[in-house]
Formats: structure tokens, C-alpha cells, sequence
């Protein structure tokens, strides 16, 4: 075979698996060379319509990706016409050989595109889910659209896969199909974390293999893995704990571990006794999910000594928030300063330290 066709197979290859593992490079991707890139007026926009979205994206992904090994035929006619790729006269039994199998593989991925798009995508496997979910499938499927839309969803990508968690929903994306289970069906495991050393910022990192399980016989089991840096919010958009193997030693990140010193510090610094008559609380001013949890009250020191200052706003926060906020404002060149360091209020601004952060008493 000739160099330039041994260099054009190889590219092929390389790109080819790139595309069907989901591994393509950032570079490629910001350049639209993917298939959301180059098919996106056809796919939509999926905070429009997520659902849709997906059932066009899967559909596209299974017809291209079994039409790869005939496109690498017509390249590589051109790339060696000395193979005579367009003429059948002049065929070998290798030409024959590479035609025949490349041509059925493409007819077999058009043959799936046309049997999951005719009769309105009820046949596609994620309309089948849907559609084990509830009926109409579409009314299930407005809810993860509206669901979708919320600016509080739990989001993380891996390689070819895109976890999303939303307020009812677990869904996972992979290249070629969508699994999605309501979370009350949901039972989930961490079955497995491997650490990685060599990276490219040079820090180890941790990723997790997490089991998600239904308790209804008619949806199937799925993994999802992610940085074990995001095991804290993925728990905190879950409704319910994730089971976890003796065996498995997460590790947080350093915002995470001072959060929860944040948390366990709050707790011992005691209660807070709202007066009788205060106006009736409203949800967290950061999240909305939850009434306020905290009232920033100086007691570190006398009123007029140190840097912390009295605060006289209501309370308006929930302690994971408080917390959060209070991470975001410190030196991350620090971290050693962190504990005894301040922030100021959200609200109005006078600087508290953890010691002035108490718990509602409701």
C-alpha cells in the first residue's frame, strides 16, 4: 500500500475512534468538527427541547458512525486511484472485500435511524423509557425539558459521557444513547474510585464509579464515573445517600474539607433564638430550595474589639450556602489562613469569622 494511504488510514482511525468514544480534543471540538458542531441547526438547541435534542443526536451519531467505514472507502479512492476504488471492472478480491462490508454497515445504520424516526420516535430506545415513565411520553418528556432549563442542576462530562441530575431526574448521555432514571426509583452505589497520578496539571485526581440502580425491574442498571471532586454537589442535588463500599476511600477536594470544618464548626457554636414576632422567614436568598439556617452574630470577641463587626440583617441564608460563601472570599494561596480568617456579610458587608455563625433555632 502506498504511504499516502497508509498516513490517510491511520488519520482515519484516530479521528474515527476519537468521534465514536466521545474522546475528542477540546481544539477539535471548539472548532465545530464534531458532530453536535457540524449538525447543530439540525439537533436544536437542547435547553429548548432536551429531549428532542438527544432522540436527533443519537440517531445522527448511529447513522454516521456506521457510515465511517464507506466514507474511508470513497476517501481512499482518491487518496490511491491507483486501487481503482470506482471501477469494478478492475476489482480485486481485497476491493471487493473492503466495499462489500463497508456499504452493508452503512445500510444497517440507516436501516436504525429510519426504524427509531418513523411512527414520531416511538420506537427509539429513549422514547421507550419515556414511555414505561408515564403517558403521553412527551408529557414525561416536558418535565425534563422544564426541569433542565433550572440553573441549579448538577452537571459533569467525562470523555463521551454527560451526567445531569436535575430536582427529579438522573440522566446520563453517551454517544449513542440517553439513560435516564427518576430519582425515586434511584438507588446508587460508589462501587469503585481509581486515582491517577500523571495528569496533565500534575495533580492526582480521583475519579468514581458509581452504580445507579432502579427498584423498577422494566429500567435497566447503568455506571456513571466523575471526578471525585464533585461527589460533594452531586450529593446535595440527589434526594437520596449513596451507598458506598468499605473499601472506597474518597478523597474531597480542599473547598470541600473546609466546608464541612465549617459546617462541623457551626454546629458547636450553637443556636440562635429568633424573637418572638420577627417576620416569617423566606427561602435562601443563594439557593431558594431551602428557609434560612444561620444568623451571623458576633460573639468572637467584644462588640467593639477585632475585625468582625455586629450584623443586624434577618437571616436570609441556609448553612450550605453560608458556608460556600464564606470558602469563595479566601486567599486559595492560603489555605492555611482559612479557619481563622473572615468574610464579610452577603448583605451588608461587616466582616464575620466562623466563630459568628449560629444555627436558627426554629
Amino acid at each position: 500500500m502506498e504511504t499516502s494511504a497508509v498516513l490517510y488510514t491511520a488519520a482515519f482511525i484516530a479521528y474515527g475512534l476519537m468521534d465514536v468514544l466521545g474522546l475528542m480534543p477540546q481544539e477539535i471540538s471548539s472548532a465545530g468538527l464534531t458532530l453536535p458542531g457540524l449538525f447543530s441547526k439540525y439537533f436544536g438547541d437542547p435547553s429548548l427541547d432536551f429531549t428532542r435534542y438527544h432522540l436527533r443526536r443519537t440517531t445522527c451519531s448511529v447513522i454516521v458512525h456506521l457510515f465511517l467505514p464507506l466514507v474511508y472507502c470513497i476517501g481512499l479512492s482518491f487518496v490511491c486511484p491507483s486501487l481503482h476504488m470506482f471501477n469494478p471492472r478492475l476489482w480485486s478480491a481485497t476491493t471487493l472485500s473492503i466495499w462489500l462490508p463497508s456499504v452493508t454497515v452503512g445500510m444497517i445504520g440507516l436501516s436504525i435511524a429510519l426504524y427509531w424516526y418513523t411512527n414520531n420516535w416511538q420506537r427509539h430506545p429513549m422514547t421507550v423509557q419515556l414511555s414505561q415513565l408515564g403517558q403521553p411520553w412527551r408529557r414525561v418528556a416536558g418535565s425534563i425539558n422544564a426541569e433542565f432549563l433550572h440553573i441549579d442542576k448538577f452537571v459533569s462530562q467525562l470523555g463521551g459521557s454527560t451526567v445531569i441530575v436535575t430536582d427529579s431526574w438522573i440522566i446520563q448521555c453517551n454517544v449513542h444513547s440517553v439513560n435516564l432514571i427518576h430519582q425515586r426509583d434511584a438507588v446508587l452505589n460508589v462501587a469503585a474510585a481509581d486515582e491517577h497520578n500523571f495528569t496533565l496539571d500534575g495533580q492526582s485526581k480521583q475519579y468514581l464509579t458509581i452504580n445507579v440502580n432502579s427498584i423498577n425491574s422494566k429500567f435497566k442498571s447503568f455506571s456513571i464515573r466523575l471526578n471525585s471532586h464533585q461527589y460533594s454537589q452531586l450529593t446535595d442535588k440527589l434526594q437520596a445517600p449513596i451507598r458506598t463500599a468499605r473499601t472506597v476511600l474518597i478523597q474531597q477536594s480542599l473547598s470541600d474539607r473546609f466546608i464541612s470544618a465549617f459546617r462541623e464548626q457551626v454546629q458547636r457554636n450553637g443556636m440562635y433564638q429568633i424573637p418572638p414576632g420577627s417576620p416569617a422567614l423566606e427561602p435562601c436568598v443563594g439557593c431558594l430550595q431551602v428557609l434560612p439556617q444561620v444568623k451571623i452574630q458576633k460573639m468572637c470577641a467584644p462588640v467593639d474589639d477585632g475585625q468582625c463587626r455586629q450584623c443586624f440583617c434577618r437571616p436570609m441564608w441556609c448553612l450550605s450556602c453560608m458556608s460556600k460563601w464564606f470558602a469563595a472570599r479566601q486567599d486559595k494561596d492560603r489555605p492555611d489562613s482559612w479557619m481563622s480568617s473572615t468574610a464579610p456579610c452577603p448583605m451588608c458587608r461587616a466582616k464575620f469569622c466562623m466563630l459568628d455563625v449560629f444555627e436558627l433555632s426554629l
